[in-house]
């Protein structure tokens, strides 16, 4: 019988280190995408240093834009403050089998999905001026968010000389990505045409979608607001699995922009919940058309609509015609309350 052995111990150390600029931070989360289930922190430091070490050339880490980034530190200074992203929770560690393997926190993930989806961008351009087209195979085995980020990027560009190398990469993907290809040719084509907005029942695979969108909107929205454990507690309400749940009982909708989800909210009886639009698209009427939409569903069957208003709707309500009915509160934890108001919209038959 073989002895079970003992995981691999890990013991952070950040020193003093107490704050890293967005640079450096941005650095680590592209060093870390490189490794992330496969790779622990002393490979992460290898990689960030610029290493020569064996294994990170086997794997060709030093094709990473990351390698060599901190190549004028040491690799204990270089650890410090690996272990302060890990204690900034910007990446976590978790373990397969006795190994302790380096992984995104939603809040790394955010920000690495857009410096990758950057650097992708970047890399069509390059290839649209040279003539190569080396990427597009390469995007198969990208994340379909941060795929459908890169297209969106070719969509805000406006560069139309994009259209045919468009045309093959779309001859190369799954039904998903093909129609937000088809979308974007057609932007690109017709720049004056009104973006294509549609709303409906969210199907069962864009669970991750809409928690990503979610996520994201009250990370960079509500600490304006909040205090950081309200802000945990909203994103805690919102996870993926109780969205899953949503989606799978029906209640889940989502406002999309050619094929991207930039909107959603939720039906539970005549209560309005989970209304949430893509920070870079609010204050346009997408969050105005969300509640509009979502009220007509309500008032097929009932003669109000009820919602729980947090402090950066609550003027978006009130425009909308809603009214305080009471107010609620939720002690949360370590003496941190979150108090929101209950509003109501009476609707004509």
């Amino acid at each position: 019988m073989s002895r079970r052995r003992k995981r691999v111990g890990v013991s952070l150390d950040p020193g003093n280190i107490s704050y890293l600029p967005d640079d450096e931070i941005r650095m680590i989360l592209r060093g870390a995408d490189e490794l992330i289930n496969s790779g622990g922190r002393n490979m992460l430091v290898k990689l960030l240093k610029g290493s020569k070490d064996k294994k990170v050339l086997e794997h060709h880490l030093d094709e990473c834009p990351a390698y060599g980034f901190y190549r004028l530190l040491t690799m204990n200074e270089i650890a410090k403050r690996v272990d302060w992203m890990i204690k900034e929770d910007y990446i976590r560690i978790e373990y397969n089998g006795r190994l302790p393997m380096i992984v995104f926190s939603e809040k790394g993930w955010e920000i690495e999905e857009e410096t990758f989806a950057e650097e992708l961008y970047q890399r069509f351009c390059d290839e649209l001026k040279s003539g190569k087209r080396e990427i597009i195979q390469e995007m198969q085995n990208v994340n379909r968010q941060v795929v459908m980020d890169v297209l969106e990027k070719i969509r805000v560009g406006k560069n139309q000389d994009f259209i045919p190398m468009l045309e093959e990469w779309k001859s190369k993907e799954v039904r998903k990505v093909r129609q937000k290809i088809s979308s974007v040719q057609r932007s690109l084509r017709d720049p004056s045409a009104a973006p294509e907005l549609i709303y409906g029942k969210a199907g069962g695979k864009s669970a991750n979608e809409i928690s990503e969108l979610i996520t994201k909107t009250i990370r960079e929205i509500y600490p304006r607001y909040y205090p950081d454990g309200v802000v945990e507690f909203f994103c805690m309400l919102h996870s993926k699995e109780r969205i899953r749940m949503d989606i799978q009982e029906g209640n889940m909708r989502v406002l999309r922009m050619n094929e991207r989800i930039i909107g959603t909210g939720c039906l539970e009886g005549n209560h309005i919940t989970r209304v949430y639009v893509l920070p870079e698209f609010q204050n346009k009427g997408y969050g105005t058309r969300m509640m509009l939409e979502l009220e007509k569903e309500i008032t097929e069957k009932y003669d109000s609509v009820v919602l729980d208003a947090s402090l950066p709707a609550c003027l978006l309500y009130e425009k909308l015609g809603y009214k305080t009915v009471r107010h609620e509160r939720i002690n949360i934890i370590d003496n941190v309350i979150f108090v929101y108001d209950v509003m109501e919209k009476k609707c004509r038959k």
